[in-house]
């Protein structure tokens, strides 16, 4: 009992170091106690704790998993561990952490708030709104809880169900400026301006007037209205950039960087865009990425196809039983929203937009290829055919009803550019739209753009990598196109800007669809749908305008490293005659 009552004097004197401050002479008086009393859980957890706050994340790991062996059946244990592995961006094994800590106390808020966010983060929507709905009945009166149930709402489409849940939130805590945040963005981005201002209004009464975030949405309604100076004034009160919340600092720069783009502010703009990357690369979602791992993907897909050519296939049955598949491909930023924007409102084209089914082709093929590159040529008929099949069943789960036999669908995710020959090799008889943008407009869009990061856009963190990128694709593409035969459109940015109508007649012929008067008015390409879900959002919630054709010439002199490179592939895509190539 003496030596326990040592143990815990001991302890509970660490403990008030580190909330002193003191983290290093507290882990230091708690590395003493795991040697002195090495058999007690608590002193490991404490380790633990300590090391995951000076960002010694294995140190914490480690101390954690020797508590849980001495005291497994520990939710605080298992919950700290999920949380410094999420920390670290091992989401997977967190969940695991968590769902051990659950299985101990199943009605835990902590617990169950944090596994759901970790789910979030991990894409598995349905799992987190479940769980988020289970803990609002826990805690009806957590307005947090309401809030984070929205955002999953949101993500998944459910729009006016994530509204109420914002409002309930703010109803409990009226001056929670997270929950104000999270409206004013869904309110934004479906384009309903009236309730986006009262929104902007009621946050800018109960939030700090310099929070972050409401300057944010101030800026952004004032920039709606082309306010461009009042929105960068909103923004000039904001004067910290807490490191714990790069993923907002981010934002926040973007859409300075963007502001001040409108208003031909070049260095500043310049400025805003590399602060706003610098941030995005130290985000969650940009931890842990490296640029070089997409562009070796792309060299071993060109050592690949060097030695392939296929012949053109047969021609298919002249009445098809099944939806004509396009693929719309291109590099990102190159006018594909702009596009779909029209075919969208044909009767006869479903447009299925941003998701993994190609994707999940490349992981299935990948795990029957047993050399170091890529060999689709190698799959046989029984694994194509199990590839197409998966292909079919994951789209018709995105299509609001059963496509009929000779319409179009149009699966836009402009960089399945890369896997155009695993496409091709399981769709011989599918079709591609190439969208196309002179390629420095292209890049420095790019740049410029607040992307959700993965392993292909973490390259637009720079432009010298941004246009390493864009050669590369661009070389793959060039190959494929050679040799697999493709049955290619290819359409301009320039054009959808300059003729819309001409440009949606030339695609739809291509289509083998005929002209619908509904089908595009060039004055206004505003979408039918409320919620795009794509990097373009900013651009097709307006009418078509030609603001950004040309645009890299005021940001000639931060490109003229690029310039041989992009200039080569401007000449390729019939840039010749631009003025600005010179």
């Amino acid at each position: 009992m003496q030596a326990r009552n040592a143990l815990d004097k001991r302890l509970r004197a660490a403990i008030e170091v580190f909330e002193a401050g003191q983290l290093d002479r507290a882990r230091k008086m708690v590395e003493q106690l795991c040697r002195s009393h090495r058999e007690f859980a608590i002193v490991h957890n404490v380790h633990g704790v300590i090391a995951a706050k000076q960002g010694a994340f294995q140190v914490a790991i480690d101390s954690y998993q020797r508590a849980i062996e001495l005291d497994p059946d520990n939710c605080d244990v298992h919950f700290n561990l999920g949380n410094v592995l999420r920390d670290a961006g091992d989401l997977k094994t967190a969940l695991t952490s968590y769902r051990a800590a659950l299985q101990i106390k199943p009605d835990d808020p902590d617990v169950m708030f944090n596994m759901a966010a970790v789910l979030c983060g991990l894409g598995k929507l349905s799992a987190a709104e479940k769980l988020f709905q289970q803990l609002v009945e826990v805690s009806p009166k957590d307005h947090t809880a309401h809030s984070s149930l929205g955002g999953v709402l949101f993500r998944r489409g459910q729009t006016e169900e994530a509204i109420d849940c914002f409002r309930r939130a703010l109803k409990l805590q009226p001056g929670f400026v997270e929950a104000h945040d999270s409206l004013c963005e869904v309110l934004e981005q479906t384009n309903q301006i009236g309730e986006l201002r009262k929104a902007v209004a009621q946050a800018r009464t109960v939030c700090r007037p310099d929070d972050i975030r409401i300057s944010i949405r101030q800026a952004q309604l004032l920039r709606r209205d082309n306010d461009l100076d009042g929105a960068r004034q909103a923004l000039s009160g904001v004067e910290k950039f807490h490191p714990e919340q790069a993923q907002l600092n981010s934002a926040y720069w973007y859409l300075l960087g963007d502001i001040c783009d409108r208003l031909e502010d070049v260095r500043a703009a310049y400025d805003a865009f590399v602060n706003a990357n610098t941030w995005a690369a130290k985000a969650a979602g940009g931890r842990g990425l490296e640029p070089d791992d997409f562009i070796r993907k792309l060299e071993d897909l060109q050592a690949a196809y060097k030695l392939v050519s296929r012949t053109a296939p047969a021609e298919p049955d002249a009445q098809p039983a099944a939806p004509q598949l396009v693929f719309l491909v291109g590099f990102p930023r190159s006018g594909a929203t702009l596009l779909d924007t029209v075919l969208l409102k044909h009767s006869r084209i479903s447009v299925v937009d941003g998701k993994p089914m190609v994707q999940d082709m490349v992981r299935m093929a990948s795990d029957w290829q047993t050399g170091e590159l890529p060999d689709h040529e190698g799959l046989t008929d029984k694994q194509v055919t199990q590839l197409r099949d998966a292909y079919m069943k994951n789209l018709n789960q995105h299509l609001p009803e059963e496509a009929a036999a000779g319409d179009v669908v149009i699966d836009k995710l402009p960089l399945n550019i890369v896997e155009a020959g695993l496409i091709s090799r399981v769709f011989p008889h599918a079709r591609f739209l190439l969208v196309l943008r002179h390629p420095c407009d292209c890049v420095l869009s790019c740049f410029m753009q607040d992307f959700r990061l993965n392993a292909a856009t973490v390259n637009f963190l720079d432009l010298k990598s941004t246009a390493q990128c864009y050669d590369e694709v661009m070389s793959l593409w060039a190959m494929y196109a050679s040799a697999l035969q493709l049955p290619v459109h290819a359409v301009k940015y320039e054009q959808i800007v300059g003729d819309l109508e001409e440009t949606a007649r030339q695609v739809l012929s291509f289509l083998e669809l005929d002209w619908e008067d509904a089908g595009a008015d060039s004055k206004d390409a505003t979408p039918d749908r409320r919620q795009t879900g794509t990097a373009g959002h900013d651009t097709v919630i307006q009418p078509v305008n030609s603001r950004a054709k040309g645009r890299w010439r005021r940001y000639r002199a931060h490109m003229v490293p690029l310039l041989p490179t992009l200039l080569k592939w401007a000449e390729r895509h019939g840039y010749s005659d631009d003025p600005g190539n010179r």
